[in-house]
């Protein structure tokens, strides 16, 4: 199925099941198929619950060059509002964890679950900031840096680029203090994308959260895909019956 927010067509997929919807957002450079063992695993005990591609991913249309973080958070309320949701739960991967994070204070967000999140300031890096210094001295020299970046950024088409450096430059660090609704933090103890200090932060700064730890790295949640779903349907009210 397909919505259009801001003449952007955004593809999403849903199971009408029973209880409040479980709204499932993936991180940067995937689609709804990351979610795919937990979505099917929902739908089999007819839960509701929604997957869509964010604009960009998956059967999605590319965003504005303009966007940051907040769009991508308003085209999700829209969606919600669209389908006349009160309540829903957000599960957000990475980059869909820092969209969960913007949309943390609307009125219709029941709960959050978040798995190795995006969105807080990292701490400071040496080695990027010698690869920082190394780039700015090479584009003030006019040399070619088209091939200076992560290698999410380099896979990019040039208008996703400038979105892209727009989104993860954004931090949210101060909106954890504000958050009220109940808040579940998943992560990998091996990850080295959102080190694990990113979430004994998101413990520390959210006021009840509850952190758990998956065995692996950044996809934790796949490579403990059973576990994940468990802990998940738990978080969200118990299993529903068929």
């Amino acid at each position: 199925m397909f919505f259009s927010f801001e003449g952007v067509s955004i593809f999403y997929k849903r199971h009408l099941g029973v209880g409040e919807p479980i709204v499932l957002m993936h991180g940067w450079g995937g689609s709804n198929v990351s979610f795919s063992g937990v979505y099917e695993y929902l739908c089999g005990y007819n839960r509701d619950v929604i997957a869509l591609d964010f604009p960009g991913f998956g059967g999605s249309d590319m965003p504005l060059e303009n966007w940051g973080i907040n769009d991508y958070a308003r085209c999700v309320d829209a969606l919600i509002k669209a389908l006349k949701i009160r309540k829903a739960t957000l599960v957000g991967h990475s980059f869909g964890g820092r969209v969960a994070l913007c949309l943390s204070d609307f009125d219709w967000v029941k709960s959050i679950v978040l798995i190795d999140s995006a969105g807080l300031k990292p701490r400071f890096s040496l080695k990027k900031a010698i690869l920082i210094g190394r780039y700015k001295r090479a584009k003030k020299a006019g040399k070619d840096v088209s091939n200076f970046g992560s290698p999410d950024y380099l896979a990019l088409t040039a208008p996703m680029k400038s979105v892209f450096v727009r989104v993860v430059n954004t931090y949210l660090d101060d909106k954890l203090g504000n958050i009220t609704c109940p808040v579940l933090i998943i992560w990998g103890r091996k990850d080295r994308e959102t080190p694990p200090y990113m979430a004994r932060k998101l413990k520390r700064k959210i006021k009840g959260s509850v952190l758990l730890y998956l065995d692996g790295g950044h996809f934790a949640y796949v490579e403990n895909q059973i576990k994940f779903n468990r802990i998940l349907v738990e978080f969200t009210g118990g299993e529903a019956e068929c």
